[in-house]
């Protein structure tokens, strides 16, 4: 497991992150569709041309919803399929703390909890840019999951 600094995060960017570049404005908006994530929802990207049996062997992350305002980001470079997690609360955790753990066996890349929908926003935006080298944000698409209520519940 390893801390972000700031600099891990801005490592190796060559766009800026500024609200007015096309990858700052995504990562705004994708913070506003994080807020809106429910309990136990997941929020999919990856490049919207993929569709699930196209190919395993795409960047993509993956954004759930866990109690307390907690975040759960994965990342990979293989397609993830949604965890099943014997709960939602985590309160023990290291907030902002990247693991390595292999706890998640389609999760190539670690993961990491956090209560900033603003910090999970900007490293997915970097996950694609710096990493996967999308030239632009539009190349995303995006899918939400949210968890069903059982009857009476």
């Amino acid at each position: 497991m390893a801390t972000p600094d700031r600099h891990d995060i801005e490592h190796g960017s060559s766009v800026p992150d500024a609200a007015d570049s096309p990858w700052g404005a995504a990562a705004g908006w994708l913070r506003g569709c994080i807020d809106d994530i429910p309990l136990a929802g997941v929020l999919d990207v990856g490049p919207h041309h993929v569709r699930v049996g196209d190919s395993y062997d795409v960047h993509c992350a993956q954004i759930q919803r866990l109690e307390r305002g907690r975040l759960l980001l994965r990342l990979s470079t293989m397609l993830m399929i949604i965890p099943l997690l014997d709960g939602y609360d985590a309160p023990d955790a290291r907030l902002d703390c990247w693991y390595h753990d292999d706890l998640f066996e389609d999760c190539t890349h670690g993961y990491l909890i956090s209560m900033s929908s603003s910090m999970v926003a900007d490293l997915v935006m970097a996950w694609f840019r710096d990493r996967g080298g999308f030239v632009s944000p539009d190349e995303l698409g995006y899918c939400t999951t949210v968890a069903k209520q059982l009857p009476g519940g």
